[in-house]
């Protein structure tokens, strides 16, 4: 007794024939998109976080100098975690995008300080904290990416 089996294989040929056509610069820019939009989360989790100086309306001071001291070399839209102009630095497989506060007091508020009479102010690590918090939405994030990404492709 023999079995005899017949099955169309076009639409894996069709498949594999898409995902050649794949170039690399179209796997730059998923790895730049994916890139800009982790930082942009990650810098909007960080501004949230970060604490604004609170002074008396006589003092003439205002608070937020530290929260707006926060960049990613470039330009950000908060609202649709868009990171259009900024530079993405390649090294080998590795990008990066450096996300900084150029407000002098800022590693003083993230990790604490001590006080002039010889007390202790705690640190409010909206940096260290919100880099955890991304580290673990990182694979749902690069899930949703790689699926529109190839959504393109494979229709």
């Amino acid at each position: 007794m023999s079995i005899n089996a017949k099955w169309d294989t076009k639409e894996i040929e069709d498949w594999l024939g898409k995902l050649k056509g794949i170039s690399e610069e179209d796997i730059q820019r998923l790895n730049e998109d994916t890139i800009k939009e982790i930082a942009a989360r990650t810098l909007a989790k960080i501004i949230a976080r970060t604490p604004v100086g609170q002074y008396p309306a006589s003092s003439g001071k205002v608070g937020g100098t530290l929260r707006r001291g926060w960049t990613a070399e470039e330009d950000i839209d908060p609202y649709t975690f868009i990171m259009a102009n900024s530079e993405v630095i390649k090294k080998g497989d590795t990008y990066t995008i450096i996300i900084s506060n150029n407000v002098f007091y800022s590693p003083f508020v993230e990790y604490g300080h001590r006080t002039v009479n010889g007390g202790w102010v705690d640190g409010q690590f909206m940096m260290t904290i919100s880099m955890e918090e991304m580290q673990e939405e990182l694979p749902a994030i690069m899930e949703k990416k790689m699926k529109d990404f190839l959504g393109e492709y494979l229709g």
